[in-house]
């Protein structure tokens, strides 16, 4: 059977909010309501220490976590704390642990939803198995960052504009115009727009394309920087309290040599805390 969602208290949610703000003191909080809600104390910790490049307790964290992701309302927040264990994982030579985890993982969601994991509805026990080829084999889909390729004859902005009967003026159609420019642009282009309307409440998505074309340009120091802004967008942090790091980002493998190097581990951080 699966569980329960569990609603945390506004108490809780406020130490939460401390510490997506980079407050470390305010980890020892947690302690107040560890017989309460135990698997969210486990989820803010291993967020924490997978940002801190503590990946032995990350992983450790995470594994005892495993069981009990049907107390989060939405299912990325699983999805992202697995990436984070696998990609840990690689990390520090704890790949048959993190294996064994996933298979678990499966058979319990076919025990509950066994229709839905035969049928391929089951999205968890999809994405299970994506990671169990990641861990195997070192294969993970990139999607749009790895397919990326411009069009042979990119169109221009004012094309686009023209094209899309677009008013220049209306922040929803600035942000129309930088996805048209991302599929029918050139990438030089798309990163000059980007950059002029960066400022603006951006979506993941436009953040993602944005880095998707610095690196295709091979500006690795341009993609960090759209790195630091979607970190400090918080946006983020909307599925759960407990999400007090950007867990998503182990979901985009062009970040992952951020993820990894030191230095600009930092500058993310400290985009974070912002």
């Amino acid at each position: 059977m699966l569980m329960e969602a569990i609603k945390l208290p506004k108490k809780y949610r406020d130490i939460c909010e401390e510490i997506k703000n980079g407050s470390y003191e305010s980890l020892s909080k947690l302690e107040a309501f560890e017989k309460k809600f135990p698997h969210q104390n486990l989820a803010v910790r291993a967020g924490v220490e997978f940002f801190d490049q503590k990946y032995e307790e990350a992983v450790s964290h995470t594994l005892l976590l495993m069981p009990f992701w049907d107390e989060w309302y939405y299912s990325n927040v699983a999805n992202e704390y697995m990436m984070a264990m696998c990609f840990a994982a690689k990390k520090i030579g704890r790949e048959a642990e993190a294996s064994q985890a996933l298979q678990e993982e499966q058979s319990r969601l076919m025990e509950a939803e066994e229709e839905k994991c035969l049928k391929g509805s089951c999205q968890r026990y999809n994405y299970c198995s994506i990671l169990l080829n990641y861990m195997q084999q070192d294969i993970l889909p990139e999607s749009r960052s790895k397919n990326y390729q411009p069009p042979k004859a990119p169109k221009t902005a004012s094309e686009l504009i023209a094209e899309g009967k677009l008013n220049s003026e209306k922040d929803f159609d600035k942000m129309k115009l930088l996805n048209l420019l991302f599929m029918k642009g050139s990438p030089e282009d798309t990163v000059d727009y980007y950059e002029r309307i960066k400022d603006l409440n951006l979506g993941e998505l436009y953040y993602e394309k944005a880095c998707i074309c610095y690196r295709y340009l091979g500006q690795k120091e341009k993609v960090l920087e759209v790195i630091e802004r979607w970190a400090k967008s918080k946006l983020w942090d909307v599925a759960s309290p407990t999400q007090v790091r950007p867990m998503s980002f182990f979901m985009y493998p062009f970040m992952h040599e951020y993820l990894e190097n030191e230095e600009s581990l930092k500058r993310i951080r400290e985009a974070i805390f912002g």
